[in-house]
C-alpha cells in the first residue's frame, strides 16, 4: 500500500512540475475566451494579436498635466492592448515622454520596454525599463463633465496663426446662467467645451471658414488658435468648482526588470518628472512625465528617431503591490513597437509659379507648407529681403501677388521659408525666367474701384474710378481702356464724370484682336511722382436677363474689373442696385477685392437678382416726311411693354426744337391731360409728360405685364436744322428721345415727297417706292437716350415744287369750265319770253339737322359722360381715404344735380334730333347701346370683384375676366367718343 501511494505521489508531482512550467512560459490572459481570441468591432472574435509598430508623435506642447484624470483631448495617440486591455496615451515634445495608462482594474498597472537591440521573447522583463504605479486607498470621489444644459465659467486664451495672444478673459464668465447650447459663440468654441471637466485644459484651432467667415469682420480669414480652461460648472442650482484632480494619488516606482516576472526600484528615481493617478472603483488610470534620456545605469534611453523601434510591453495586476506577479500582459513574443517620431520642419511644395515657368507681367505666389501648424511662411527674389505670405484659408496656400515691372528680363531664383510652432523652418527655391511680349507704361501704377449699379429700364451704369501714379520718367499722357467685343450690342456711351471731367476727353478707337476700344486723354499729363484720381461712367443696357418672370429673377452677367493693358496694383468691385432691387436669398455677393492683376484680364461674374424697377420696353416707328416748303412732318408710333416688377405712371418725350401742332392720341381718343404739359417756346427742345395713370391707366398706372400703344403727331421748321452743301440742302433729321425707355427697334422712314429728292444719303436704309413718294427706311435696335438713331440725308427740290401752284390753278380751271359747260344758257327775254316764276324756288333747301341742335345734342351728351367719370373718380379717392368726407359730400352733391340737369334735358334734344331723319335715329340708338354695354360690364366687373373677395374664383381667371370687362368699356367709349366726334364735325365745331 505504501509503495502504491509513493507511485501517485510521484506523478502528481511530476503533473505539478509539467503545469507550473507550462504557466511560466505562457502568457496570462484574463480574457473569458481562449487565450488567443479577444473581441473584434464587429462583435465576433478575431486573432488577438498586438499592434506592430506604434508611432509616438511629436507635439510642440502638451496641454494638461500629468494630474491623474487622462482627459479625452488630453494626448495626441492612443491604442489599446487586446490581451491586457490597457488603453495607452503617448505623446512627447523632444525630450519628455507623457504617457497615460488605464485598466479596468483597481490594482497596479505597468509597462516596460527594452532596448531596440533587445527583445522580451528570450528572458521576460530581464534587463528592460519598467514603470508600474497604483492609485492607493478609496475611490476618487465622481466628478461631472459638461453637459449642453449646463452653465459653466471658461477662461480663454486666444491667439492668431503667427501666434499673436489677442485677447485673455473668462467666457463664460462667473455670473453666466446661460447653458452652453445657448451661448452667443463660435459653434465650434461650444463644442469643445462639452466634456470638460472642472481644471481640464483643451488646445484646439478654429479654421477660418468655421470662424468669423463673413467678408468685413476684423477677424475674416483667420485661424483662431485657442487654449481654454474649465473653472466652474452650474447643473440645476448645484455649482461646483474644484479640479477633481485635487483629489488624486499615486505610487509608482521607476524600476528594471531582473528575470522574466521580477524587477527591482531604480536607485535613481528623477527621470519621472511628475506622476498621479485616479481610481473610480472599477477603472484605474495613472499619468506619467518620463524624461525621454536618462544618466541612470539602469534606464534605457528611448531615442528621438524613426530609425530604431522599441519593444513595448503592458501589465497590470490586482493587487496595490508594485512587484506582484501579473495577471495579465503583452505576449512576450509580440510587443509594440514605439517609434519616437522627431519633430521635422514643413514641407515646402511651391504650387505657383512652376520651377522654369516664364513670366510676364506678374508672379502669382502659392506655397503649400504641410505642417500641423505652420506659423509663417516667406519669399524674397534673388537676394533681396523676405517679404511675408498670406495664408489663404480659402485654399490652404500662403499666397501673394508681385508686380515684375521692377525686375530685369532674364533668370530669376525665388526662395521660400515656412516655420512651425516648435520655430523648425524649411527653405526651398525655384527658377523663373522673366520674358515680356510688349514694354507697356511699366512706371505707371493703376488703381480701380469700380461700382456697378442695375437701373430701371433694363439700364446699367458702371462708374469706374482710376488712380494713377507715374513712377517712372516720362510723363504719362494717355492710356487705353478695353472691352470685349461680345458687349458690343449691349454697349451705349462712356464719359469722364466727377471733378476732372474737364481733363479728360475719350476717343474711340477701331476694334481690334477682338476688343472694342478707347484711348483716355488727358489735358495734364501725370508727371513723375504725381497721383491723379478721376472717374470714368460707362452705360449699358440688357446686361441681366429675366429667368424667372413670376418673382422676377434676373442673371446678371459682366466684367469684374476694367480690362486694360498694363498691371492693376489694386482692383476692387462693388453691386447696387438703384430704384429697387437685391441680389436672392442666399445668392453670394460678387463684391471682391484684387491685387497685382494681369494687362488684359478678364474677370467675368454671374449673380441671381430679384428687381422689381420699371423695366419697360419699347418699340418706336417713325415717319418723317420731307417736303419742299421747308417742314418735316412727324408721325411717331409707340408701343410699350411692361417686363418689370414695378409699375409706370407717366413718361416723358423730348420734342425736338422748332416743333409745333403736336397732338398725343392713341386708339380711344386725344391724351388731353399729356397735351396740356407742351411748353410754348418752341425754338427749343420741349418735354411732353405722357400721363399714362391720368390719361388711361389711373391709379395703379401702367402695371406689369401691360401692353399698351399711342401715337405723337408734330411738324418741324426744318431751317434750324439743315446747311447748305454743294450738293444740295443737308439736314439733319432730328429725333425725338423716349425718356430712358429701352427700344428695342426703333424704325424710322423718310418719306421724299414729289417736290423734293435725296442726292445723297448716309447709312444702310432700305429704299421704299410708294405712288407719290419714295422712302428711305431705317432700323436701329436697342437705342436709348444715350445711342439715339442719328439720319442725315442731302436733298433738293424738284420740278413738282415749281409747278404745284400751276396744277392747283389747272385744276380749280377745269372745276370751273365743268362748272359753266353744265349750267344752262340764257338769251335775252325778248327772245324767249318772260320767265315762268311758278317754276322757281327761292327758298333755301337744307339737308340735315340744324348745326345749332347737333352741336347742343352733342355738348350735352359729352359732358353727361364726363360728370358721370368724375363721379366714379370721386367714389374711388372716398374709398381709398384720399378725398376726405365732407369734400365728397360737397362734390357729390354738385355732380349730381348737374347730372340731373342734363338727364333732364336729354330727352327733349333725342326727340328733336331724331324728327331730322333716320340717321340721326340710328345715331341715337348707337350712343344708348354703347351706354348698356358700358353699364353692364361695370356690374359685372363689380360682381366680379365680389366673387374674388369671397375667394370665390382664381387669380388667373379673375385677372382675365377683368381684363375682358376692361375691354368692353374701352371699346364702347371709343365708340362713344366716335359717334359724338362725327356729330361734332356735321356741326361746324370741329
Amino acid at each position: 500500500m505504501s509503495l502504491l501511494n509513493r507511485r501517485i505521489g510521484t506523478l502528481l508531482l511530476l503533473a505539478l512540475i509539467v503545469t507550473s512550467t507550462i504557466g511560466a512560459v505562457a502568457p496570462i490572459s484574463n480574457t473569458a475566451q481562449p487565450e488567443f481570441m479577444a473581441r473584434s468591432g464587429d462583435h465576433g472574435f478575431s486573432l488577438a494579436e498586438s499592434m506592430t509598430n506604434v508611432s509616438v508623435p511629436y507635439v510642440d506642447r502638451h496641454y494638461g498635466s500629468a494630474d491623474g484624470i487622462i482627459d479625452p483631448m488630453e494626448y495626441a495617440a492612443s491604442f489599446t492592448d487586446p490581451i491586457t486591455g490597457v488603453t495607452t496615451y503617448v505623446e512627447h515634445n523632444g525630450s519628455i515622454l507623457y504617457i497615460g495608462l488605464e485598466a479596468r482594474t483597481t490594482g497596479w498597472i505597468g509597462i516596460a520596454w527594452q532596448n531596440y537591440t533587445d527583445t522580451f521573447t528570450t528572458a521576460g522583463l530581464n534587463n528592460s525599463d519598467v514603470v508600474v504605479g497604483y492609485v492607493p486607498g478609496s475611490p476618487t470621489p465622481n466628478y461631472w463633465r459638461v453637459l449642453p444644459s449646463d452653465a459653466v465659467t471658461v477662461h480663454y486664451i486666444l491667439s492668431l496663426r503667427n501666434g499673436t495672444v489677442i485677447q485673455e478673459s473668462d467666457y463664460p464668465d462667473f455670473t453666466s446662467t446661460d447653458p452652453v447650447e445657448s451661448l452667443n459663440a463660435l459653434q465650434m468654441y461650444k463644442d469643445m467645451i462639452l466634456g470638460m471637466r472642472l481644471g481640464e485644459v483643451r488646445h484646439f484651432i478654429i479654421p477660418a471658414d468655421q470662424a468669423y467667415n463673413t467678408v468685413g469682420h476684423e477677424l475674416y480669414g483667420q485661424d483662431l488658435e485657442y487654449e481654454i480652461t474649465l473653472n466652474r460648472i452650474s447643473r440645476e442650482s448645484v455649482v461646483r468648482v474644484d479640479n477633481p484632480a485635487d483629489s488624486s494619488a499615486i505610487v509608482y516606482s521607476d524600476e528594471h526588470g531582473t528575470s522574466t516576472y521580477q524587477h527591482l526600484a531604480d536607485s535613481d528615481q528623477s527621470r519621472i518628472l511628475a506622476a498621479d493617478g485616479s481610481d473610480n472603483g472599477t477603472v484605474t488610470q495613472v499619468e506619467y512625465e518620463i524624461f525621454l534620456n536618462s544618466t541612470d545605469p539602469d534606464d534605457i534611453a528611448l531615442l528621438n528617431s524613426t530609425a530604431v523601434k522599441f519593444p513595448v510591453i503592458l501589465m497590470m495586476g490586482h493587487t496595490e503591490e508594485l512587484n506582484a506577479l501579473p495577471v495579465a500582459h503583452t505576449y512576450w513574443a509580440s510587443p509594440f513597437n514605439f517609434e519616437i517620431t522627431p519633430n521635422a520642419p514643413p514641407k515646402l511644395a511651391v504650387v505657383t509659379p512652376e520651377d522654369g515657368e516664364s513670366l510676364s507681367w506678374v508672379a502669382h505666389i502659392a506655397l503649400n507648407a504641410s505642417d500641423a501648424f505652420t506659423r509663417s511662411a516667406n519669399y524674397k527674389f534673388d537676394d533681396e529681403e523676405w517679404t511675408p505670405l498670406t495664408y489663404n484659408f480659402l485654399t490652404g496656400y500662403w499666397e501673394d501677388t508681385v508686380e515684375l515691372s521692377a525686375y530685369d528680363e532674364g533668370l530669376h531664383v525665388i526662395w521660400f521659408n515656412a516655420t512651425d510652432q516648435s520655430n523648425m523652418t524649411s527653405v526651398t527655391n525655384i527658377s523663373i525666367a522673366l520674358q515680356r511680349p510688349y514694354v507697356p507704361l511699366l512706371g505707371m501704377q493703376m488703381e480701380v474701384e469700380r461700382a456697378l449699379i442695375t437701373t430701371e429700364y433694363y439700364g446699367t451704369r458702371i462708374e469706374d474710378t482710376f488712380t494713377i501714379r507715374n513712377n517712372g520718367s516720362a510723363p504719362i499722357g494717355s492710356f487705353d481702356v478695353c472691352l470685349p467685343v461680345e458687349y458690343s450690342g449691349n454697349f451705349l456711351d462712356m464719359i469722364p464724370t466727377g471733378d476732372q471731367a474737364e481733363k479728360i476727353r475719350i476717343v474711340r478707337m477701331d476694334d481690334s484682336d477682338g476688343m472694342m476700344r478707347w484711348r483716355i486723354h488727358f489735358t495734364d499729363p501725370i508727371d513723375f511722382q504725381e497721383v491723379f484720381t478721376f472717374e470714368i461712367t460707362s452705360y449699358m443696357h440688357s446686361l441681366f436677363r429675366l429667368t424667372k418672370p413670376n418673382e422676377f429673377e434676373y442673371r446678371l452677367e459682366f466684367l469684374r474689373y476694367p480690362v486694360v493693358p498694363y498691371i492693376l496694383k489694386k482692383a476692387e468691385f462693388s453691386l447696387s442696385f438703384e430704384g429697387g432691387g437685391s441680389l436672392v436669398p442666399l445668392e453670394e455677393p460678387p463684391d471682391s477685392s484684387e491685387q497685382y492683376l494681369d494687362p488684359l484680364t478678364i474677370d467675368k461674374f454671374s449673380s441671381n437678382l430679384r428687381l422689381y424697377t420699371k423695366n419697360v420696353e419699347a418699340t418706336r416707328t417713325t415717319r418723317v416726311i420731307v417736303d419742299a416748303w421747308g417742314w418735316l412732318t412727324y408721325e411717331e408710333t409707340v408701343s410699350l411693354d411692361n417686363t418689370g416688377g414695378g409699375a409706370l405712371y407717366s413718361i416723358p418725350f423730348t420734342l425736338p426744337s422748332y416743333a409745333t401742332n403736336v397732338k398725343i392720341y392713341d386708339e380711344v381718343g386725344i391724351l388731353a391731360l399729356s397735351e396740356r404739359t407742351i411748353s410754348s417756346r418752341w425754338n427749343e427742345s420741349r418735354d411732353i409728360t405722357v400721363n399714362l395713370a391720368g390719361d388711361r391707366f389711373g391709379d395703379r398706372g401702367f402695371e406689369p405685364t401691360f401692353k399698351y400703344t399711342f401715337y405723337i403727331s408734330y411738324v418741324v421748321l426744318a431751317a434750324p436744322h439743315q446747311s447748305a452743301v454743294p450738293s444740295g440742302n443737308k439736314i439733319d433729321i432730328p429725333m425725338g428721345v423716349l425718356s430712358d425707355v429701352l427700344i428695342r427697334s426703333h424704325t424710322v422712314d423718310i418719306v421724299m415727297t414729289a417736290s423734293v429728292i435725296a442726292t445723297e444719303t448716309f447709312g444702310d436704309y432700305h429704299l421704299i417706292y410708294g405712288v407719290f413718294d419714295t422712302s428711305l427706311r431705317y432700323v436701329k435696335y436697342n437705342s436709348t437716350r444715350l445711342n439715339p438713331i442719328e439720319l442725315s440725308i442731302v436733298y433738293v427740290p424738284t420740278i413738282g415744287a415749281a409747278s404745284r401752284p400751276m396744277i392747283f390753278s389747272i385744276i380749280v380751271g377745269l372745276i370751273g369750265v365743268v362748272y359753266v359747260a353744265r349750267r344752262k344758257i340764257e338769251l335775252p327775254e325778248d327772245v324767249v319770253g318772260p320767265k315762268d316764276e311758278g317754276f322757281t324756288d327761292s327758298q333755301p333747301q337744307q339737308t340735315g339737322a340744324p348745326p345749332e341742335v347737333l352741336k347742343e345734342f352733342a355738348n350735352a351728351y359729352s359732358k353727361k359722360t364726363a360728370l358721370n367719370m368724375d363721379l366714379e373718380k370721386l367714389q374711388a379717392g372716398r374709398r381709398r381715404g384720399k378725398v376726405k368726407k365732407r369734400e365728397y359730400m360737397l362734390r357729390e352733391k354738385d355732380i349730381s344735380k348737374q347730372l340731373k340737369e342734363i338727364e333732364a334735358q336729354l330727352p327733349s334734344l333725342k326727340a328733336e334730333l331724331v324728327k331730322h331723319g333716320t340717321r340721326y335715329r340710328d345715331l341715337v340708338a348707337q350712343l344708348e347701346l354703347q351706354d348698356e354695354r358700358i353699364e353692364g360690364a361695370k356690374a359685372g366687373l363689380r360682381q366680379l370683384i365680389q366673387r374674388k373677395k369671397k375667394q370665390r374664383i382664381s387669380r388667373v381667371a379673375f385677372e382675365k375676366s377683368r381684363q375682358d370687362y376692361l375691354k368692353t368699356i374701352q371699346k364702347a367709349t371709343s365708340a362713344t367718343d366716335r359717334i359724338l366726334l362725327s356729330i361734332q364735325e356735321e356741326a361746324g365745331d370741329i
